[in-house]
């Protein structure tokens, strides 16, 4: 590698930083460009994700307060059976989420 920055300065007269800053420059704009999509990728599949446990914490919040109404000392135990009805929603949008996000894997290994 030495004797390649020796032989261009000799040639050129460029000096050895300034090549590396060159090709540091060149190869992180490459990258950012590469990766852009794959990042704005996942910041939407983030956002999604905050969103479904936003209504996850929710969901959860209104069972609390139902089952305080309804039996006030805790006594009794809501059964994850009695909600599946609502959770189904939820549940559909974290299979998607997920899918998306293993497709989305695949296709990079496919482009690898």
């Amino acid at each position: 590698m030495e004797k390649f920055y020796r032989t261009v300065r000799q040639k050129f007269g460029v000096e050895k930083e300034q090549i590396k800053e060159e090709m540091k420059d060149e190869i992180t704009e490459e990258l950012r460009q590469e990766f852009a999509q794959e990042i704005s990728y996942i910041e939407a599949q983030m956002k999604e994700y905050e969103q479904f446990v936003a209504e996850v914490n929710h969901m959860l919040s209104k069972m609390r307060k139902e089952r305080v109404r309804a039996g006030g000392n805790g006594d009794k135990q809501i059964k994850m059976d009695e909600f599946d009805q609502d959770l189904e929603p939820l549940k559909n949008k974290l299979q998607e989420l997920e899918e998306s996000m293993q497709k989305r894997l695949d296709e990079q290994k496919a482009y690898s």
